[in-house]
């Protein structure tokens, strides 16, 4: 087991968030939840003159 600030760290006792999307107010603008999406791209190509590949 480790500890961490005197205390021991279990799996019982680690929090766990899970990130939901939720409503709200954003710079005074109401919006609904929004699902985030991720991108289907190669994750590869050329910028600025370099070729990566991720």
């Amino acid at each position: 087991m480790t500890t961490y600030r005197g205390i021991k760290v279990t799996p019982e006792n680690i929090a766990r968030d899970k990130k939901s999307p939720k409503a709200g107010i954003y710079r005074g603008i109401k919006h609904d939840a929004v699902k985030s999406e991720k991108s289907n791209t190669s994750g590869k190509g050329i910028y600025r003159g370099v070729k990566h590949v991720a």
